[in-house]
């Protein structure tokens, strides 16, 4: 089985609508689109029927698979130790949740929040925040039928591969599928493939976007520092056949994303048509 090669919203979000994002890269060949839920990209906050119904509509007429939606990791915090400030971010959550649902998404894209980045003390209370917080999402998610998929995120504080099975293990999300971001690991010193080894039963989706060693960035593919050739040959050994999704953020998406696509295919990684 081959992986599905799919691409983020992210890079648009700026520049236009979620339904014009959706139309080019279905023009240019994406199989999966992964959703940023940001104005005035695509406002999660909004119920609108007929916005939601256009963009599904368009989904489907395109045969695309719509894996999740994502929240803007600036605009929300899961950790924080003041109490209206999560109970903003799950509000937040459970409105994405909704739009998960109406848009016919398979997963709701969830944060760790964030870490204290100059007391790391106080990180272990921050985790009872989180961990209540994620609990609330959770029940929201389940009784909407859109599960939840967690990604590694350098601000937060589940940043490491390692940290994200410890907590998915100690509080019984066995089952839970994950997002691997390679350009967030990058952010914080952790080699990708022995990420990909640690979280491989669970992996989900695959993000992939370069970036220079210690710097938290998603730049096109070949710019940067990280081993995507490394990164291939651990997939095709395993015989990866998720999902792929290219998160590029750069002044032309469009073409970044075509040519990162070609890069990886260069580097040995096939994709199903």
């Amino acid at each position: 089985m081959l992986p599905v090669l799919g691409a983020h919203t992210f890079g648009f979000a700026w520049d236009c609508r979620a339904e014009e994002a959706v139309e080019r890269l279905a023009a240019h060949g994406y199989r999966a689109i992964q959703l940023m839920a940001t104005p005035p990209h695509f406002d999660p906050w909004e119920q609108d029927a007929a916005r939601t119904q256009r963009i599904r509509t368009l989904v489907g007429r395109h045969g695309l698979s719509l894996l999740a939606l994502d929240l803007a990791s600036s605009d929300i915090n899961l950790a924080s130790p003041a109490s209206h400030v999560v109970d903003f971010a799950v509000a937040s959550y459970a409105a994405t949740i909704d739009r998960a649902a109406e848009l016919g998404a398979r997963w709701i894209c969830v944060g760790s929040g964030r870490r204290h980045a100059l007391l790391a003390k106080a990180n272990d209370r921050l985790m009872v925040s989180f961990r209540e917080a994620f609990a609330r999402i959770h029940d929201k998610a389940t009784r909407a039928g859109v599960p939840i998929i967690l990604e590694n995120h350098p601000q937060g504080l589940l940043a490491s591969a390692g940290d994200i099975v410890r907590f998915l293990d100690a509080e019984g999300y066995t089952d839970m599928p994950v997002i691997y971001d390679v350009a967030n690991a990058m952010a914080i010193g952790e080699d990708p493939v022995e990420g990909l080894k640690t979280l491989w039963p669970r992996l989900g989706i695959v993000h992939l976007s370069d970036s220079p060693k210690g710097q938290w960035r998603h730049d096109p593919i070949g710019t940067g520092e990280i081993d995507f050739a490394a990164i291939a040959a651990e997939l095709r050994q395993r015989a990866y056949g998720g999902r792929i999704v290219l998160e590029i953020l750069s002044e032309r998406p469009l073409q970044d994303l075509g040519a990162g696509a070609a890069a990886l295919q260069r580097q040995g990684l096939a994709f199903a048509r």
